[in-house]
């Protein structure tokens, strides 16, 4: 009953995202985004919880055909954003957050499906018909909740959408992707 429901609200996010997506430098038509969340273990996360970028977390974004674009910056940026929406705080103090989080992203000329389900045992699954090579590529976000007491992964989501490998204007790219990172981070727990 609980796969059903689940399956069920997938559906309808599915549906919001395609239609939200919708972008003047992108057709309506050629919008596509697939998302799975994966929780490993149950982590109890309190009211008005902290987080801290893991340990060792370093730049995570995979080389690709964006050059031109401060890729990692834009999406650490959307995600301290929706953390602070959703109620989380941040703090620097080494071993005192109550969750720790990081994230890859990669284009797929970079980081493909298979090395994907390999490396972090899951797929969002999107399938890509029709796309211009050159303007836009399938793109991967790998987001990471750890247990900063056991150092265990508890929750785990990622998400794919088509990248926009041409130059738009940065105020653009950066609604694209805090729209995505909301939409990516929509199952993690507010506080």
């Amino acid at each position: 009953m609980n796969h059903k429901i689940f399956l069920i609200l997938c559906g309808m996010v599915m549906v919001v995202l395609l239609s939200a997506c919708a972008s003047k430098s992108l057709p309506s038509e050629d919008i596509q985004a697939s998302f799975v969340t994966v929780h490993h273990s149950v982590l109890h996360i309190p009211v008005n919880a902290t987080y801290q970028w893991s340990p060792g977390f370093s730049r995570q974004v995979v080389a690709g055909k964006l050059h031109h674009v401060d890729m990692w910056g834009l999406l650490k940026q959307a995600i301290e954003a929706e953390m602070q929406a959703k109620g989380y705080r941040q703090i620097s103090m080494a071993g005192q957050a109550d969750i720790n989080i990081s994230f890859v992203a990669a284009l797929t000329s970079a980081l493909d499906d298979t090395a994907i389900q390999q490396q972090y045992g899951l797929v969002p699954g999107l399938i890509v018909n029709r796309v211009a090579s050159g303007q836009y590529e399938k793109g991967t976000l790998i987001f990471d909740v750890i247990n900063p007491k056991t150092q265990r992964l508890v929750w785990r989501t990622a998400g794919q959408a088509l990248a926009t490998l041409e130059a738009i204007p940065k105020a653009d790219r950066k609604a694209r992707i805090a729209a995505f990172v909301k939409k990516l981070l929509a199952f993690l727990p507010e506080t």
